[in-house]
């Protein structure tokens, strides 16, 4: 029985397509399952700070613009939700979550924001696959 799905997200289509199909899934089981929403800002590493420049604030604000559709589309919806905002290595992040909060099942989707940065990095979604303690939904 499902009752609790992590969602994460990042502001991609891909991302939206697969909250809307975990909010979908949730509301159609006898019992609904709760949702929490994760969206994973990457560590960055400079040497340097740029001056003038709240790198902290400005990650809070990247985090707060791709939450906010969601709790938007939320809002309309009968699932229990919660949101988290963390910092870190997405995989490693979401993969941690899922576990401490008992999730049992991962979805997300199958492409994020920057194609080239799959590309170099590694896909999120299949880092995820490898390595997530539960069952994992990937939707494109």
């Amino acid at each position: 029985m499902l009752k609790r799905i992590l969602v994460a997200v990042d502001g991609s289509d891909h991302a939206h397509k697969a909250l809307e199909q975990a909010v979908d899934l949730a509301e159609s089981l006898k019992q609904p399952a709760s949702l929490m929403i994760v969206h994973v800002n990457p560590s960055i590493s400079l040497n340097e700070p740029a001056l003038g420049v709240d790198l902290e604030a400005r990650i809070a604000e990247e985090g707060q613009h791709i939450i906010q559709p969601v709790n938007e589309l939320l809002a309309a919806r009968s699932v229990h939700y919660e949101t988290l905002l963390i910092a870190g290595d997405t995989v490693n992040e979401i993969c941690r979550v899922a576990k401490d909060r008992d999730c049992d099942l991962i979805v997300m989707g199958t492409a994020g924001k920057s194609m080239l940065a799959e590309i170099v990095v590694g896909s999120v979604s299949h880092g995820v696959l490898k390595h997530a303690a539960c069952p994992v939904m990937t939707v494109k």
